[in-house]
C-alpha cells in the first residue's frame, strides 16, 4: 500500500462512531443547573449577607473638617454648632476612624462635604456611619477609650467632647 492511496473508512480503526451525548447531555444540565440556581439567588436574596447597626436609641450627623494647623472640627449637622476640637495630638481615634471613612469616599469617588451619623443602638452598641457609602465602623470593637470619645460627642455640651480628647493610650 502506497502512503498517499487513502484508507477505506471500513478498514480504518481509529475512526469514531457518532457522538456520544451522554457526557455531552450531562455537561450542559450541570451549567443550567449552576445558571439556575445563581439567578434564584440573585432574585430571591437567599444567602445574601447583610450587615446592620441595630435600631437606632439616640443619634447625631457630624461633620468633620479640617481647621488651621492641623486641627479637626467635629460639628452637629442640623444645628451647626462646634462640639469639639482636636488639634495634633488629641482625639487619636476620632482623627483615624474619619480619615478611613473618608478614604472610602474618595475611593468610590463620592462628595466629600456630606455629614456621618454616630448611632447608639438599645443594646448600648456605638457606630459612626457613612450615609453616602454606606460603610460603617463598629467601635465598640476599639474599647472604652475610642468609644467614650465618640459618645462625648452624642452628648450636648462640647466641653464634655473636648474633655475626653487627650489621654494616656493616645485615644
Amino acid at each position: 500500500m502506497n502512503i498517499d492511496e487513502k484508507i477505506p473508512d471500513k478498514d480504518r480503526q481509529d475512526k469514531i462512531e457518532g457522538i456520544h451525548k451522554v457526557p455531552l447531555f450531562g455537561a450542559l444540565g450541570v451549567a443550567a443547573l449552576a445558571l439556575f440556581v445563581v439567578a434564584g439567588a440573585q432574585f430571591s436574596g437567599a444567602g445574601k449577607v447583610t450587615r446592620s447597626i441595630g435600631v437606632p436609641e439616640q443619634e447625631r450627623t457630624l461633620l468633620f473638617r479640617d481647621g488651621a494647623s492641623g486641627k479637626v472640627i467635629v460639628r452637629d449637622a442640623v444645628t451647626k454648632k462646634t462640639l469639639a476640637t482636636y488639634g495634633r495630638g488629641e482625639g487619636a481615634f476620632i482623627r483615624q476612624s474619619m480619615r478611613a471613612m473618608s478614604h472610602t469616599r474618595i475611593q468610590q469617588k463620592q462628595e466629600m462635604g456630606q455629614p456621618y451619623r454616630l448611632v447608639k443602638t438599645k443594646s448600648g452598641k456605638l457606630s459612626i456611619v457613612d450615609p453616602v457609602t454606606g460603610k460603617f465602623i463598629k467601635l465598640n470593637a476599639f474599647g472604652k477609650v475610642a468609644m467614650d470619645g465618640f459618645l462625648a460627642l452624642l452628648d450636648d455640651s462640647a466641653e464634655s467632647a473636648n474633655a475626653t480628647t487627650i489621654s494616656d493610650k493616645g485615644a
